[in-house]
């Protein structure tokens, strides 16, 4: 093996955003897009007496909630996804974690974001427009 082929190893591809899969209650569920996965956290400023040449930051409680939007296009559907559509109704608590795994361009899991404790807060359909042809967003 070659200096120059281990310098190429050390570099890797970059993760596409369009190869994901999201498991709810241990059911895969087809999504075309899941929006606003972050992380963050609010800080205060301290700056303490005496001490000119820096400022601490101090950790705030959680004020704000966090919301990930999950689009997918509707379709007609079997019993077994009614049924679990039916259980997603605003106000529901999902009692198990919702997983969502990115995969590289060979299907290999490469992030995996956990979400706990998620009530879904809105259901909503896409505009209905018998002058355009796109698909039905839920």
């Amino acid at each position: 093996m070659s200096i120059g082929s281990t310098l190429l190893n050390l570099r890797p591809e970059p993760v596409p955003g369009y190869k994901f899969q999201v498991f709810i209650n241990n059911i895969r569920m087809g999504f075309s897009k899941v929006t606003n996965i972050e992380e963050s956290i609010e800080t205060e400023p301290l700056q303490e007496g005496g001490v000119n040449d820096r400022v601490y930051s101090l950790r705030k409680p959680v004020s704000t909630e966090r919301s990930l939007v999950f689009e997918r296009g509707m379709g007609s559907r079997g019993l077994v996804m009614t049924m679990l559509t039916l259980r997603f109704t605003v106000g529901q608590r999902i009692p198990q974690d919702i997983l969502i795994l990115v995969c590289d361009r060979t299907g290999t899991i490469t992030h995996i974001y956990q979400v706990h404790g998620a009530v879904v807060k809105k259901c909503s359909v896409s505009d209905l427009d018998a002058m355009n042809s796109e698909v039905l967003i839920e």
